[in-house]
């Protein structure tokens, strides 16, 4: 029970090119979708506040 084969290299880690904007497209990507759910979570918030001020205001 002495085998001591060598385990299987791994493959090798490709080389990518770098981008020309350095992800800048991206993380500007990221920033138009963060403002996008704040305001849109903004609103439906300001929507729920407004059901319930009609709701106890109400006659």
């Amino acid at each position: 029970m002495a085998d001591t084969a060598k385990p299987a290299a791994h493959p090798a880690v490709p080389q990518y090119k770098e981008t020309v904007d350095a992800g800048y497209r991206a993380s500007n990507r990221v920033w138009i979708r963060v403002w996008i759910y704040i305001v849109s979570g903004h609103g439906f918030v300001g929507f729920l506040f407004l059901l319930f001020y009609v709701g106890r205001h109400g006659h």
